[in-house]
């Protein structure tokens, strides 16, 4: 199989970051800054590919990442591994000790749009009940040493399953603009079951 193209890669990503959103190529071909017919010739192409799949709604077409297919799964996980070595280098290194203790860890809010000017590290942490106390006690002595504290946003992983089902804008918001420093595949497993059209 070819690999894909940086653009290609671009809409897979955005598919999946906002998988609450139907998107055809008019609308995605904004997000991603090309025409709608570099779009569509995009999307035709993924499909082909088996990486998306499409549903007709009146005389348009949306699109949606395939996360039923193997590849496509494994695609998006290596593009959500490679944003964050590239993104948030210094954010995998700065809670890299809090990873064995979370199945999912997101970073975003201003934190990751305008560093300078933020006050605080939005985190989101997804860990089952017995991590709590260990997680807590990370942050307790990292507040110590970063000049901005870190606002953590705690759940259970049926907690992130309900919110992300009904469209939590806070979850939905740290996926879309956020980049995730842990739990790929159990964040992609998350959206899979929670995506249909």
């Amino acid at each position: 199989m070819s690999s894909l193209t940086s653009t290609e890669n671009a809409v897979l990503l955005t598919l999946f970051k906002d998988f609450s959103k139907n998107y055809n190529a008019n609308s995605l071909s904004k997000l991603v800054g090309i025409t709608p017919r570099g779009a569509l010739k995009i999307l035709k192409h993924l499909k082909k590919l088996n990486l998306v799949i499409s549903r007709q709604f009146g005389k348009a077409t949306f699109y949606k990442v395939n996360l039923e297919d193997y590849y496509a799964f494994r695609t998006v996980e290596t593009l959500l591994i490679s944003e964050a070595r590239e993104k948030a280098p210094r954010w995998l290194s700065e809670f890299q000790n809090l990873f064995k203790s979370v199945e999912i860890a997101i970073i975003f809010g201003s934190i990751v749009r305008q560093p300078k000017e933020a006050n605080d590290i939005d985190i989101l942490l997804v860990f089952p009940p017995k991590k709590m106390k260990e997680i807590k006690t990370f942050i307790l002595k990292k507040n110590r040493i970063l000049l901005k504290p870190i606002h953590p946003i705690m759940q259970l992983p049926k907690d992130l399953k309900t919110n992300l089902k009904k469209k939590d804008p806070v979850v939905l918001n740290a996926l879309k603009q956020g980049y995730v420093l842990q739990g790929y595949d159990k964040l992609i497993e998350k959206v899979k079951n929670v995506t249909s059209f």
